[in-house]
């Protein structure tokens, strides 16, 4: 009886593991609300509403009368399209080079201070070329909402300290299909665990069927917390919107920097001349022992070798 049942929660495995049928997609779409952020994912509804019927009794003319009322309930994590979109925004923006620092940070800290639900740093860095050129990049994730009245006030500072955006860009990625069917397959492995912890149960199974269960168990509840922490991630992309933001000091035709090297090569003249007159002197400091001991003598041995033998040849 238990390897029957195994066979037929294998069965089921397989039909839970395939890619969005259209029993899945069913099951996605009637899914009670669970809870975001639990030790475990109890399942999230798919984003249509739900139309919920309220009875009310109320007493005319002595006779007691029912009424319906309906009310909608949506999925706030989805757009009011019934899908799912992961925004990214990014922004260019041209500043003198004094402002460039004063702003990122200004920037980081109103993150911060919104706290990790409304704002979160995940990168920023700052490189410094010059006086005149200095580039950074701040990197966030955000809430939608809080996200509209701080893309109001990074403008606002950029007009402020006579800045420009110089580009900006919105790119969406829709995770629809993923998170539904994410969360179908994750409904499916949920009942084929309550089924098997329910053989697992039986009294009278075999010591071989039982180990059997409890690997087959094991290995379902590992496929379960796999998909839970895939459906976090999803839903988090969807949630919390991601900025990039880089900043650019503004250009100018003729700065300090381009004319430093003239200056450095003036004010390094004359250690330049001194290193090169200590050069010339530390080589005649290191060929004079050889002039001395080495060379004179042997062009003198030399000369009085050349004249002996021209005697010999002479005689």
């Amino acid at each position: 009886m238990i390897r029957y049942g195994l066979l037929g929660l294998s069965a089921l495995t397989l039909a839970a593991c395939g890619g969005g049928s259209d029993l899945e997609l069913s099951e996605a779409y009637s899914a009670d609300s669970g809870f975001y952020g639990g030790n475990e994912y109890a399942g999230q509804p798919a984003p249509q509403s739900v139309v919920v019927q309220e009875a009310k009794t109320s007493v005319q003319n002595g006779r007691e009368t029912v009424s319906s009322t309906t009310s909608s309930d949506q999925d706030p994590s989805a757009d009011p399209a019934g899908v799912y979109l992961a925004y990214r925004y990014g922004y260019g923006l041209v500043m003198p080079a004094k402002s460039v620092k004063a702003t990122t940070n200004k920037h980081i800290q109103i993150c911060r201070d919104a706290g990790p639900k409304l704002c979160q740093v995940t990168g920023s860095n700052t490189q410094n070329f010059s006086e005149e050129n200095i580039s950074a990049n701040l990197s966030l994730r955000a809430e939608p909402d809080w996200l509209v009245g701080f893309i109001r006030e990074m403008k606002a500072d950029v007009a402020e300290v006579d800045g420009r955006i110089a580009n900006e860009n919105t790119s969406v990625e829709d995770l629809t299909r993923a998170i539904l069917d994410t969360d179908a397959r994750l409904k499916a492995k949920r009942v084929l665990r309550t089924r098997l912890e329910k053989l697992l149960e039986t009294r009278n199974a075999e010591l071989p069927d039982l180990l059997a269960l409890e690997r087959e168990l094991a290995r379902v509840q590992a496929e379960i917390e796999g998909a839970t922490a895939n459906l976090k991630a999803l839903r988090a992309r969807v949630s919390m919107s991601v900025v990039n933001i880089n900043y650019t000091s503004e250009r100018v035709a003729v700065s300090r920097s381009s004319m430093s090297p003239i200056g450095a090569a003036v004010k390094d003249f004359v250690g330049i001349v001194s290193n090169g007159l200590a050069n010339v002197i530390r080589f005649f400091g290191a060929i004079l022992p050889w002039l001395i001991f080495v060379i004179i003598p042997g062009l003198f041995a030399l000369r009085w070798f050349w004249r002996r033998r021209n005697i010999k040849k002479k005689t």
